[in-house]
């Protein structure tokens, strides 16, 4: 969906140079999280709050200074002692491209709007990053788990940078992509951001292991009954490419894949699974992904930590869920367990949407380790 130019606003020379792929020179290098632009939105504020859109500085997984997108919703009235503990959020897999941000209809969309309103009246303020490349120059590297941890994390710091009425505590929830944002934020808060405190993280339906299964694909594959399988393994594809454009993607790909991972880049989620319907991914692959340097660029790119977790995290899988499949969730958590991370884990007799069903235990977990 459209969003107001305004949000892509940001420094003419900063980001020209971007746009053409040339390096920041050091004068214009900006600490993680300071704030480009902050514009509000009016008419675009859930029930009891204002909202606002911030594009902030961020790092991409090679270390290189990018701007990422974020939504920030405020309770309205007066802020406990400390500020508003902030809800980091990280949002289910929407496209790669500029035209499927959507963070800032949380508010006012009515199959959203529920996403944002139980934590505001839970009187928690909402920070919800678009990730880098969406709404922002280039494209997004989809599940690339430190970029999207470093956008989380720095949507935080960048949100209290404008809003003052925020605390220096927070949580982080996602679904799905989200979840894997989630799980990586969670290993990696305390190291990027000291001067914050997340007190807890709960991973919805998050992909994981990624790493695992993608290679074993093929030509050999034969056509699924849904479209999303063709439409998420080009999406990691076009996420590959964008997080390590030095890989030699194409030498695995056929014209028909290299045709749809150019799709990938531009089509938002619903679009780019009309565009799949029909088209297996063993027509894509030109060769066996389990092949050459591709095994060890996707781990690096999409694994998510099992150790270095400080807060506790909360886990939520449906137990018929055909998208993050549950035996790759059990594995997650018990590797996760087995290096000491606190791990709650629930099940739930549902699929991929696990959401609706596990958001009054997000709010309780989050409460309680905020307490705490």
């Amino acid at each position: 969906m459209s969003m107001p130019s305004i949000r892509r606003v940001v420094p003419l020379a900063i980001g020209s140079l971007l746009a053409l792929g040339l390096p920041v020179p050091a004068w214009a290098a900006q600490p993680d999280g300071a704030v480009i632009t902050s514009t509000p939105l009016p008419g675009k504020e859930a029930p009891g709050s204002t909202a606002l859109s911030i594009t902030y500085w961020t790092d991409d997984s090679l270390d290189q200074p990018r701007q990422a997108l974020a939504t920030v919703y405020v309770p309205t009235g007066t802020p406990p002692a400390g500020g508003w503990p902030i809800l980091a959020n990280a949002h289910v897999t929407a496209g790669l491209a500029d035209a499927c941000a959507y963070t800032d209809d949380y508010g006012t969309a009515a199959a959203d709007v529920n996403v944002v309103t139980p934590w505001i009246n839970a009187g928690f303020a909402f920070v919800a990053t678009e990730y880098i490349g969406i709404g922002t120059e280039g494209s997004h590297a989809y599940l690339d788990a430190d970029a999207e941890a470093n956008a989380v994390i720095d949507s935080v710091r960048a949100a209290r940078s404008v809003v003052p009425a925020l605390s220096s505590s927070y949580v982080v929830n996602g679904i799905s992509q989200g979840g894997h944002a989630t799980i990586a934020t969670a290993a990696k808060a305390k190291e990027r951001a000291p001067e914050l405190r997340l007190a807890a993280a709960m991973a919805d339906a998050p992909a994981t292991k990624v790493e695992g299964y993608i290679p074993l694909a093929g030509p050999y594959i034969p056509p699924l009954p849904a479209p999303d399988y063709t439409t998420y393994v080009s999406y990691i594809l076009a996420g590959l490419e964008t997080a390590r454009p030095d890989f030699d993607l194409d030498a695995h790909l056929t014209p028909v894949g290299r045709a749809l991972v150019d799709d990938a880049h531009r089509l938002c989620y619903f679009d780019m699974n009309t565009r799949s319907q029909g088209t297996s991914i063993g027509q894509m692959l030109a060769k066996p992904l389990n092949t050459g340097q591709f095994p060890a660029v996707l781990r690096d790119v999409t694994s998510l930590p099992v150790s270095g977790f400080d807060a506790p995290v909360l886990v939520n899988q449906g137990r018929f869920d055909l998208t993050a499949f549950p035996f790759l969730t059990d594995l997650q958590v018990t590797q996760m367990r087995a290096h000491g991370a606190d791990v709650t884990y629930r099940h739930y007799a549902t699929g991929h949407n696990v959401w609706a069903q596990a958001l009054p235990n997000n709010i309780a977990f989050a409460r309680k380790h905020l307490a705490g």
